[in-house]
């Protein structure tokens, strides 16, 4: 049997983390020669290489990709560990917690989503950004966040997808053109201009193809990245916008936009991303079964 040297482990998430030999090596104090014999010792033990070499700069093979994984994994548990050992891990004591979701997913959907973490005074720091969805994965297989959200299927070795719910999606305008609308809905959209989110966003795919079928001569007036965004220039009458069920009440109550019609056919997905097949922490744990219920009462 082959036993794991953990220094040898620890020393190659450093280097990865670091971006190469010689940082990794000032960063341990220690020689580049010394710390790259220790880096083929470990890649000896594991049968395969970690990293190739291009020009001067070390890239993570697949191998080694899928390899720190278990690194960072291994490091933060057991950070955990020392900290229980130090009498830190107590359930009185705050827990980090952070989280990367893709920047097409809506702000407050978002904040939501971490409602029950942000509110229990269990968890924090609770660190929360929004990206690229090839970072967000990154973030996840490195270990660099618990949680990852996403209104795509995202597809990686490794890496779990939890489907959370769905929302449905409906057309909302201004009083006036949505009164209007609503009369031949949805004979009434053809000719019409739209706020819709940026080509390329899942929902968008999905909005175009309902367009086409039922809003022939139909006019993209503006396509902005940005959830928020696009709730607003649709409240300043630039055309019909679609908004998800879920955020229903805040367009209602703040823009005082009005539905025009469902969009039929027409869904979004929101999945939580892991690297475990079954949800064991417990923060994810709560994530998950608290949005499970809110987007069940949304259907």
């Amino acid at each position: 049997m082959t036993w794991l040297n953990h220094h040898h482990l620890e020393y190659f998430r450093l280097i990865a983390r670091e971006g190469g030999l010689s940082a990794a090596a000032r960063r341990l104090g220690i020689t580049h020669s010394t710390l790259s014999i220790q880096l083929k010792q470990l890649e000896a033990a594991l049968g395969d290489a970690l990293f190739d070499r291009k020009g001067r700069q070390l890239v993570l093979t697949a191998f080694g990709e899928q390899v720190l994984t278990y690194a960072e994994a291994i490091h933060r548990l057991g950070a955990e560990l020392m900290d229980f050992a130090e009498g830190r891990g107590s359930p009185q004591q705050r827990r980090p917690f952070r989280v990367s979701a893709t920047a097409s997913l809506p702000r407050t959907i978002v904040m939501e989503l971490m409602a029950p973490l942000l509110t229990s005074g269990r968890w924090g720091p609770v660190e929360i950004r929004q990206t690229d969805a090839q970072t967000v994965l990154g973030d996840l297989v490195s270990g660099r966040i618990h949680l990852a959200l996403s209104d795509d299927l995202l597809v990686r070795p490794g890496v779990h997808s939890h489907l959370l719910g769905s929302s449905g999606v409906t057309w909302y305008a201004m009083p006036a053109l949505a009164t209007r609308l609503r009369q031949k809905f949805p004979t009434r959209l053809a000719g019409q201009g739209f706020v819709l989110p940026s080509a390329g966003v899942p929902l968008r795919r999905a909005l175009d193809r309902w367009l086409v079928e039922h809003a022939r001569g139909f006019r993209v007036v503006a396509e902005v990245d940005d959830a928020a965004m696009l709730r607003v220039l649709g409240s300043q009458g630039l055309g019909v916008f679609p908004v998800r069920d879920a955020l229903k009440a805040e367009v209602e109550d703040l823009l005082r936009a009005q539905p025009v019609g469902p969009i039929r056919g027409v869904t979004e997905r929101y999945y939580a991303l892991t690297m475990e097949r079954t949800v064991r922490d417990e923060g994810v744990a709560v994530v998950v079964g608290a949005a499970r219920t809110r987007l069940a009462r949304e259907r």
